[in-house]
Parts: C-alpha cells; sequence; structure tokens
C-alpha cells in the first residue's frame, strides 16, 4: 500500500505544479492566487453528501444514492487532502510518512454502515476541514464506510482522475476551450470510469492515450 499512496502523493504534487506552478507548496498559485485547500476539501465533501438525494426532505425518500458520484467525489476530496498534507509537511516524502501512520493506525471499522451514516462521516470530515484541520482520519472513516470500495479503489480512481485532470490542463480546460461532454452528450468522467473498471491493470500513459482517443472523436 505504501507504494500506492507514494505514487499517489508523487502525481499530485506534480499536478500541482502543473497547474500552479512551483510556488503552489506555499499556497500561491503562479497567478498570485491563495489555494485554499480545506475549503476545495469541504466543498468536495459537500457534493459528495448530495449523492445521497433522499437526505433532502422534498425529494422522494425511495432515491437510490448515486454511489458511482460518491467515489468520484471522494477521490476529488483526496486530490485536496493530499494537497493539504503535502502543503503542511513542507515535503511530499513527509506527506507520504503522516498519511502512511494514519492509514496504519487507524482501528478498521466492524460492520456495515448505512446511508445516513455516510452523510454524517462526510459531514464530519466538512466539518474538520472548516475547522481548519487536516482531516486523513475523517477521510479514512468515510472510505471504509462505502459499500463495496476500500483503498484499492481510491487509488485506481484517483489515477484515472489525475489521468484525467492532466488531460483536461493539456486541452485548455484554464482558458476555457476544453470540452466535457464527449460523444453521446456524456461527461469525460465517464469514459474515464468506464474504462479504468474494465481494464483494472491499466498505466496511466494508456489511459491518457485512450482519453486522447476518445476526445479526437467527440
Amino acid at each position: 500500500m505504501r507504494n500506492k499512496i507514494k505514487e499517489i502523493f508523487e502525481l499530485q504534487n506534480k499536478l500541482n505544479m502543473n497547474t500552479n506552478g512551483k510556488n503552489w507548496i506555499n499556497g500561491i498559485t503562479k497567478e498570485n492566487r491563495k489555494i485554499l485547500w480545506k475549503r476545495c476539501i469541504y466543498m468536495e465533501a459537500c457534493e459528495a453528501i448530495d449523492s445521497f438525494p433522499a437526505w433532502k426532505h422534498w425529494k422522494d425518500i425511495y432515491i437510490e444514492p448515486d454511489f458511482d458520484n460518491l467515489f468520484v467525489e471522494v477521490v476529488d476530496v483526496f486530490h485536496f487532502l493530499a494537497s493539504d498534507v503535502i502543503e503542511s509537511k513542507r515535503s511530499v516524502e513527509d506527506a507520504i510518512n503522516k498519511f502512511m501512520f494514519a492509514y496504519e493506525d487507524k482501528p478498521k471499522r466492524d460492520g456495515v454502515a448505512s446511508n445516513e451514516e455516510i452523510i454524517l462521516l462526510l459531514e464530519e470530515l466538512a466539518k474538520s476541514a472548516i475547522n481548519g484541520k487536516t482531516p486523513i482520519y475523517e477521510f479514512l472513516d468515510v472510505v471504509e464506510a462505502i459499500p463495496n470500495f476500500d483503498f484499492n479503489d481510491v487509488y485506481l480512481l484517483y489515477i484515472g482522475k489525475n489521468c484525467l485532470n492532466q488531460f483536461r490542463q493539456d486541452n485548455g480546460y484554464k482558458d476555457g476551450t476544453y470540452k466535457k461532454l464527449w460523444s453521446g452528450r456524456k461527461e469525460d468522467n465517464v469514459f474515464m470510469q468506464r474504462y479504468t473498471a474494465e481494464n483494472p491493470n491499466t498505466t496511466y500513459q494508456e489511459l491518457y492515450d485512450y482519453l486522447k482517443l476518445e476526445y479526437k472523436k467527440a
């Protein structure tokens, strides 16, 4: 697991440098804008909660949760969480060690969590970030609580999302020319998830080449 976590943190550092410049670790983009990782974390946690539309009292209580969306939102949280850990530790290696300590130290969950329990855990994650903390343990709580999901799934989806984020940056995301809706008016996320699900041993470069091909078709 350490090798997977190491790969994630190194990829996140590379992506941050490519998109925000070398000064990102000081919390500043290359355009001299302040980076607010913890705000990013709690905003993504809120989007994850919306994967359970039945929490809204004005909605149909029998609406099924969108677990595919939940998986993606949780991995989006992890992008920002990893960035926050690296910035706080001032070192990728120290960030890896900090996350690994939490991963190995945290007691494992017994039993399956209900939808409401998952929502409450996401709220705890958001609260922690709002209160200025780096919610590593809270994030791991969420991952453990989601049925049919574990950190290996986080890893695979992270690689997919990181590759997609880099692909977006390489194709005009920041200047507004990138198109997120591809063939059949489906979001690029759908293509990425389908490919990684069908090819669990894919490499980063293979996925990038696939996205390039599909984007050209679109």
